[in-house]
């Protein structure tokens, strides 16, 4: 990104406890939505405070559309920012009705109310205006949240877990017209998730986070095809780190010669995503478990060489105690150097 419209650098902030954001840097372009993936507690919630200007960097510079808001010497307040955000429980207030909710902070009289019932209309509940908030179903309390935060027009949208409320399928169904209204409207944002699956299909761009830095940002593809760690290669899904012989850009395995994305040269593992091994009737290892999920079927299997864990698009075909072999059917593969473990 040669103009990022939003471009945090170098951002740290520390507590008594330690540092939440450790010289994190990301950067996101205009219209386009970057979602912040981490675990719990890996300071996903603090860095998004230091943008909106809810918190005080101690070092680091966040500039949003070449303006600096925060760097040496400087500090914009939040209400001075222009940055819109929605935060984990909505935080509607439930003496007011939804169109009021929404206008709150706009101040009076015709053009306040105007841009109220155009953020409404955006979100589809212009004929809830009149209603409480406790009158309203979960998902149309969330849309009613992220209405009051575009009504002011800011120039980035943040959103803190917005949907971590939501039962399973409300959260599915909103997050893909969360996603699909941010496009519409072309607003730039940057979404927080612990959740892998709800990260790739919100977000343009993807920046995994872990003990308060941000260790990678790309597309969800490039994410998951080519972490940059074996921890990265496991939180952002199911991966198998397999002993390998590398010789350049291909590398030899149990289940034969496999591409790879980088040049490594000796003793190494890779990274085998469990979709990408095919099995079938052999004699490589022995099922060890079975998983039906519907749309696939997990398959644990012991090699010689120890366990990996095989992803089937199909019902199961074969049952606990039968021999199976294996072979691999994918991209390219990330290599990685024997000592890299998967920390607990």
């Amino acid at each position: 990104m040669t103009n990022p419209y939003l471009h945090a650098t170098s951002l740290t902030k520390a507590y008594p406890g330690g540092r939440a954001v450790d010289d994190a840097s990301f950067a996101v372009e205009e219209g386009r939505i970057l979602a912040l993936l981490g675990p719990s507690g890996c300071g996903k919630t603090t860095l998004l405070r230091l943008v909106a200007g809810l918190a005080t960097a101690d070092r680091g510079r966040i500039s949003l559309a070449g303006e600096v808001l925060t760097g040496a010497g400087v500090h914009v307040p939040a209400e001075r920012r222009r940055v819109g955000m929605v935060f984990q429980d909505w935080a509607l207030f439930p003496h007011l009705t939804v169109i009021d909710n929404v206008g709150y902070g706009l101040g009076f009289g015709e053009s306040a109310s105007r841009r109220a019932r155009e953020a409404l209309d955006m979100v589809g509940l212009a004929d809830l205006a009149g209603r409480y908030p406790q009158e309203l179903s979960g998902g149309q309390a969330q849309r009613v949240a992220v209405a009051r935060a575009l009504a002011p027009r800011p120039r980035v949208l943040l959103l803190d877990e917005p949907f971590s409320n939501l039962d399973t399928e409300m959260r599915v169904a909103l997050r893909a017209e969360v996603a699909a209204l941010m496009s519409e409207v072309g607003m730039t944002a940057v979404f927080v998730t612990h959740d892998q699956e709800e990260a790739f299909v919100v977000g343009d761009e993807v920046a995994v986070m872990r003990d308060g830095r941000i260790i990678q940002q790309g597309t969800p593809t490039e994410v998951y095809e080519q972490p940059v760690s074996p921890w990265l290669a496991g939180f952002v899904g199911e991966a198998n780190l397999v002993a390998a012989e590398a010789n350049g850009d291909t590398a030899t395995t149990v289940f034969g010669e496999i591409r790879l994305h980088r040049a490594a040269r000796g003793s190494c593992r890779v990274a085998v995503r469990p979709e990408h091994l095919l099995i079938g009737n052999g004699d490589d290892g022995t099922v060890t478990g079975v998983e039906f999920y519907g749309h696939d079927t997990s398959y644990a299997v012991e090699l010689a060489s120890g366990p990996v864990l095989v992803r089937a698009m199909a019902a199961p075909r074969f049952r606990i105690g039968d021999r199976i072999s294996l072979t691999y059917s994918g991209p390219a593969a990330m290599p990685f150097a024997p000592a890299e473990t998967v920390p607990a």
